[in-house]
């Protein structure tokens, strides 16, 4: 019987971006780690009528429980609906109809959009893992508000697929190419996987807006400007950067801590500067919490 390769060597050829057609790298996925979930999901628009089970959902509860936020003193709220609350509770134009939708909803200051984008794609990577599909889903508005509600950001459909919830190779996902999302060199080799990693997060309506400078083992994120400025576009384009981060601090296996800081390379004029994200140690998470 053939074995296996290790799991992190299988993983760093998906992340160079080598196409595996060989049928025994299909059973990878049944060994899958967050990490290779990165690789592995796609946007699922279809869904069988069955429910997750109820252990299931339990499961995704606890791990919500444990996630690690982009910014710890933002305030979020996060709901499991079933179709027919949510579709009693908001309207969408999408037409996509899963068993259950997650709803996120914020305090509002400064990176709570992008403090989203990262708790959900940590939640995307973990219904990937577990053979379940996803999709996030912008066009969505609370028919009311209740006195005391969090305001409305984002909400997730998730459900048992139609087909496979996940692509087999990275080629199959519509990303632009490294070279168009790095602005100059790569500084570092030991850089490559996360900026990868960063290049397949999903992005609303596939816009890819995240730009990187990279200097020494230092990550700059970038946002780049919509041609037409509209607050929703914009609002959504810095979910789309924390989905990125997510990627990057999962593929880093959580060592990398994600900062503003007041010095960093000059972007392009089209370009806004978001964060920084550091090789973690103890002093920096400190110093983190302190200024938050």
């Amino acid at each position: 019987m053939r074995r296996l390769p290790p799991k992190s060597s299988a993983c760093k050829t998906f992340f160079r971006g080598e196409r595996q057609t060989d049928p025994y790298y299909d059973r990878l996925w049944f060994f899958m780690t967050r990490k290779d979930a990165i690789i592995a999901r796609r946007s699922v628009r279809t869904y069988t009528e069955e429910p997750l089970k109820d252990n299931q959902l339990l499961e995704l509860r606890k791990f919500i429980g444990t996630i690690h936020p982009l910014h710890a003193s933002i305030k979020i709220n996060i709901n499991i609906l079933s179709r027919a609350d949510f579709a009693k509770n908001y309207r969408t134009t999408f037409s996509a109809k899963a068993a259950h939708y997650l709803v996120i909803r914020s305090v509002k200051k400064e990176g709570w959009l992008e403090n989203a984008g990262f708790i959900g794609q940590q939640i995307m990577l973990y219904l990937t893992e577990h053979d379940i599909g996803s999709c996030w889903l912008g066009m969505v508005s609370p028919k009311n508000e209740s006195a005391g509600q969090l305001p409305y950001v984002i909400t997730i459909c998730f459900g048992r697929a139609d087909n496979s919830p996940m692509r087999r190779s990275p080629d199959e996902a519509n990303r632009k190419l490294l070279h168009e999302l790095v602005i100059g060199k790569i500084s570092h080799p030991s850089l490559l996987d996360l900026l990868n990693a960063g290049r397949l997060a999903p992005s609303s309506m596939n816009s890819q807006p995240v730009r990187y400078i990279t200097e020494s083992t230092n990550i700059y994120v970038y946002r780049k400007r919509p041609l037409i400025s509209i607050n929703k576009l914009e609002d959504m384009q810095c979910i789309d950067v924390g989905t990125a981060m997510a990627n990057i601090f999962v593929a880093s296996d959580g060592k990398r801590i994600f900062v503003k800081e007041k010095n960093y390379p000059t972007p392009p004029s089209n370009c806004i500067y978001e964060y920084t994200a550091l090789e973690y140690s103890e002093d920096m998470v400190a110093d983190h919490e302190s200024e938050e």
